[in-house]
C-alpha cells in the first residue's frame, strides 16, 4: 500500500520570558540643595523591607539568571540586596535604560537581547516601570498601573509588546505581611 508523502511542519513556540519588575525600596527624600535625585540611597527602613521581599522571593524559590538594575544608587542597592538574599546571580547587571528619563521602548530593546532567558528581574523607578508594564501587556503607555516602592509585578512575555500577560502585581505590604501570597 502506497502512502502519500507526508509533510510535517514543526511550529516552534516563541520563547516566553517571565519578567519580574521591581521598584526600588524606600529612599531618602530629595533635597533641592543636593546634586539631585540621582544620588539618593535606600534608607534603613528601605533596606529592611527589600531584605524581607528578597526573603519572600527565596521562599517562593524564585531564581534569576539575570538581575538588571538602573545604575542609580537606590535601585542598584535594591538589586544587590535581592541578589545577596537569593544567592544569585553573583553580579547585578546595570542598564542605563532602567534609569529615570529613558523611555520604556529603550528597555524593550535590552529585553530583546536576552529573550533566551526564562526569568529576569528588572529593578528601576516610577513612572517608567508602570509605563513599561503597560507597554508589555497592552502596547500602550498608561493602563493605570502604579508600582509602590518595593512592589513587584510578574509578566509572562512572548517578546512582542502588547502580548504580555500580567500574572500578578503585588504591593510590598502583601509580600512582607505574614503568609504573603504564594507564586
Amino acid at each position: 500500500m502506497d502512502h502519500p508523502a507526508s509533510v510535517f511542519i514543526m511550529v516552534l513556540p516563541s520563547p516566553l520570558m517571565d519578567l519580574f519588575i521591581l521598584r526600588h525600596g524606600k529612599a531618602g527624600t530629595s533635597d533641592p540643595r543636593d546634586p539631585g535625585d540621582s544620588e539618593r540611597h535606600l534608607t534603613r527602613q528601605g533596606r529592611k523591607e527589600i531584605a524581607e521581599i528578597g526573603a519572600w522571593m527565596r521562599a517562593q524559590q524564585l531564581k534569576f539568571p539575570i538581575i538588571a538594575s538602573s545604575p542609580l544608587p537606590r535601585a542598584a542597592e535594591t538589586a544587590a540586596l535581592i541578589a545577596r538574599v537569593l544567592g544569585e546571580p553573583k553580579e547585578v547587571t546595570s542598564w542605563d535604560e532602567l534609569a529615570t528619563g529613558y523611555p520604556p521602548a529603550a528597555v524593550l530593546g535590552k529585553i530583546a537581547e536576552i529573550m533566551h532567558e526564562n526569568r529576569v528581574l528588572l529593578v528601576g523607578h516610577e513612572p517608567q516601570l508602570s509605563s513599561l508594564i503597560s507597554l508589555l501587556i497592552s502596547n500602550r503607555h498608561d493602563c493605570g498601573i502604579v508600582l509602590k516602592k518595593g512592589a513587584i509585578a510578574r509578566i509572562r512575555f512572548p517578546g512582542e509588546p502588547g502580548r504580555g500577560e500580567l500574572l500578578w502585581l503585588l504591593p510590598p505590604r502583601l509580600i512582607r505581611g505574614p503568609g504573603g501570597p504564594k507564586e
